[in-house]
């Protein structure tokens, strides 16, 4: 119940980097909203943060690449 967490958004390659990291980070933020609205989360333990398609999980070549690049993840910081 006390853990802190760093939702990080991910996008596919198409685009510009500045505006990619800027959609990435809008993707986090939206997450961090739905789980403090939803679980009644303190939003000082959810941090948004946004790197674009600098952290690929596929290559960027097809649909299917490209849907599993657009994601965000969680990454526990530890407990406050």
């Amino acid at each position: 119940p006390n853990a802190r967490v760093a939702l990080v958004g991910h996008t596919d390659a198409s685009g510009g980097l500045e505006a990619n990291i800027a959609l990435s980070r809008k993707r986090a933020e939206a997450v961090r909203q739905e789980l403090t609205r939803r679980f009644n989360i303190p939003a000082n333990r959810i941090e948004a943060h946004g790197v674009g398609p600098l952290a690929p999980r596929a290559a960027n070549q097809t649909e299917a690449d490209r849907l599993r690049n657009r994601r965000v993840e969680a990454v526990l910081l530890g407990q406050s």
